[in-house]
């Protein structure tokens, strides 16, 4: 081999090398993190590796801390003896903003600048079914809660749903964050150590996951496959003359599960139940904000809280107000999209006094 190939292939070396950790400090800045951790057993079927920081820049901007538990909680303050525990989903986590900002932090300073009211474990898609299939395990593993605050965006809950969340989840001690990260092997906290200072590693891998190297959509053959599959779809669907009102029998039966859930919840938690949805917005061609509330469960869903003495909460007022007075959205983009993320800062404030003004409430009452 010559010396002049030599000299070619080390400065590609070194060019990659360079092209590496360029890369690698601009993952450090936009995304980095040790990852989640699978369990179960527990209120959710994962958590954050604990005693680490994440950093989220795909929509706004967030550097969150995860705390002993593997859940994003500022620790900075001493937590109280009975507490309030905020479940939810991603929105809850707040990964997309600062963790200052998020609605467990707003909500926390609002109600002591001094201690910590509400523990935060909001977990990436914990949807309101999954939320009361692991309530039974939240409350026995925090049981000096003191009451129970849900973010929730969804009300649908389906017959499937409903089979899996009243088959609740036994907590299992040995799947606590604290426990899970003593339990780790050399090799999980070799990974974890190594994504720690190359997070270049985790973007690669999702970019490689996310790249579709099939011949389905080539030729036209993904279109051929939808349309034979809508066609098979059609010949195997109820003629409208033998099939009941869709509408009529879902609501009713909906109504019925969600008693049902409640019940169940309420038979778990004597304490305050608050729980908020935010629904999804929308801008309209002639610039007015349409609240995408899902109407077809609403009404069943608010008696069905009000049967079971759960305190329903709903930002779509809060959305509009903030709108109204200077155009601002609750929601961040989702790729090029406005309004179609997660909630950003301004979304996690409404919320926060959504649900600061309820609970201030509930302690009017109790002092009265």
């Amino acid at each position: 081999m010559s010396k002049k190939t030599v000299d070619t292939i080390l400065s590609w070396g070194v060019a990659l090398a360079v092209a590496l950790l360029i890369a690698n400090a601009v993952s450090f800045a936009y995304r980095s993190g040790a990852g989640s951790i699978q369990r179960a057993n527990a209120f959710s079927t994962s958590i954050r590796t604990p005693n680490t920081v994440i950093v989220r820049g795909a929509e706004g901007y967030g550097i969150n801390a995860v705390d002993e538990r593997g859940y994003l909680n500022d620790n900075t303050l001493p937590l109280k003896e009975h507490y309030i525990l905020m479940m939810g989903s991603s929105h809850a986590e707040g990964l997309q903003i600062m963790q200052e900002d998020t609605m467990t932090s707003v909500l926390n300073r609002m109600l002591d600048p001094n201690e910590r009211t509400v523990y935060n474990i909001g977990t990436a898609g914990q949807t309101f079914p999954l939320i009361v299939e692991g309530f039974r395990a939240a409350m026995e593993e925090f049981p000096d809660a003191a009451g129970v605050m849900m973010e929730i965006s969804r009300l649908e809950f389906s017959e499937a749903d409903f089979a899996r969340a009243m088959d609740q989840a036994e907590y299992d001690p040995a799947s606590s964050g604290i426990a899970l990260e003593q339990s780790l092997g050399f090799s999980r906290r070799l990974r974890n150590n190594i994504l720690g200072v190359l997070p270049v590693i985790s973007q690669l891998r999702q970019q490689f996951d996310s790249m579709d190297f099939s011949m389905r959509d080539a030729f036209g053959i993904a279109a051929l496959l939808e349309k034979n599959k809508a066609a098979a779809a059609n010949e195997a669907a109820p003629s409208p003359a033998t099939s009941a009102p869709a509408a009529q029998t879902g609501e009713s039966a909906y109504a019925a599960r969600m008693n049902q859930v409640f019940a169940l919840l309420r038979s778990e938690f004597d304490g305050p139940i608050l729980i908020l949805y935010h629904s999804g917005v929308m801008l309209l061609p002639d610039g007015t904000l349409l609240i995408k509330r899902e109407t077809e469960y609403y009404d069943d869903f608010k008696q069905a809280c009000e049967n079971n003495g759960i305190i329903l909460l709903d930002a779509s007022d809060a959305f509009l107000r903030a709108y109204e007075a200077d155009y601002s959205l609750p929601y961040g983009f989702n790729n090029t999209t406005m309004a179609s993320g997660h909630l950003n800062t301004l979304g996690h404030r409404l919320l926060a006094e959504e649900f600061y003004k309820a609970w201030m409430q509930i302690q009017d009452k109790e002092k009265n």
